[in-house]
């Protein structure tokens, strides 16, 4: 089983750097960033993958990521070279998390809101124009409903092949359809979510798949420390693939990821 954190991009860049850094230094196997310029309870944040980036000079082994980035918040060509940069700058350490947006101001104010069905359609097809810039050995022409490419060439192109992980974050029907058919991991809301819906999810993205189409799909858990070491036996068993520690204060965060790392870990590796 994998350990991992999530960091708040509400929180200071001295902090998250730091946080960072004794993630690498204690083992931990991933780190991923809150992709929020603006929510509810706060307004103050950074760009996640601009501090991504940063961190990833500060760190050797760690694998970074976003817990999530809504898709269709930025243009999907400029997101596939954000993270192809950041996967070339960490030698092949990038996660993408995928989500298709929630909090309404936060659109409003730097990109532009639609309605639930049209975000969705909008993330599926930003999936496949990503990938397709990931991949693609010639000049790409792409025509979708919502966004169209024309003679667009990614260079580099991520190190990690044949592309960086998409981990979804999600829990409707529609987008735990699109993590079957593109996803290589899912994590959960933070703070978290109940226990019936992590069976829910476990049946949607393993067991109710027909025995030919199965893919492997990462399945995480989340929780604070007390809650991972509680809970830890039971996802286990479920064969979930990873925890990650969640509602942490800051200045807290160091302490609580030594110790999953040091007490917590050895025993489900």
């Amino acid at each position: 089983m994998d350990f991992g954190v999530v960091f708040s991009s509400s929180w200071s860049v001295k902090q998250l750097v730091e946080c960072a850094r004794v993630a690498d230094q204690s083992g931990i196997d991933f780190l991923l960033l809150t992709d929020h310029y603006m929510t509810p309870s706060s307004n103050q944040s950074v760009d996640a993958w601009t501090l991504l980036a940063a961190i990833s000079m500060e760190t050797e082994r760690v694998r970074l990521g976003t817990c999530v980035t809504p898709i269709p918040f930025r243009p999907p060509q400029m997101l596939a070279k954000i993270v192809s940069t950041v996967d070339q700058l960490s030698n092949g350490r990038a996660i993408l998390g995928v989500g298709a947006g929630w909090h309404k101001p936060e659109f409003e104010g730097y990109s532009r809101w639609d309605e639930d069905r049209v975000r969705v359609a909008k993330t599926r097809e930003a999936i496949q124009l990503i990938k397709g810039l990931w991949t693609s050995r010639d000049a790409l022409d792409f025509e979708g409903k919502y966004y169209l490419a024309k003679r667009a060439i990614l260079e580099p192109k991520p190190v990690q092949k044949p592309y960086p992980p998409l981990w979804f974050g999600t829990t409707g029907s529609y987008m735990l359809g699109l993590a079957r058919r593109y996803g290589d991991g899912w994590v959960p809301p933070v703070p978290g979510v109940p226990t019936e819906t992590y069976r829910h999810v476990l049946a949607e993205l393993r067991e109710n798949l027909p025995q030919q189409n199965r893919r492997t799909i990462k399945l995480t858990f989340n929780g604070t420390l007390g809650e991972i070491a509680e809970m830890l036996p039971d996802f286990a068993k479920m064969s979930f693939d990873g925890a990650i520690l969640v509602r942490t204060r800051p200045e807290e965060t160091p302490q609580a990821i030594r110790r999953l790392a040091t007490e917590i870990a050895p025993s489900y590796r």
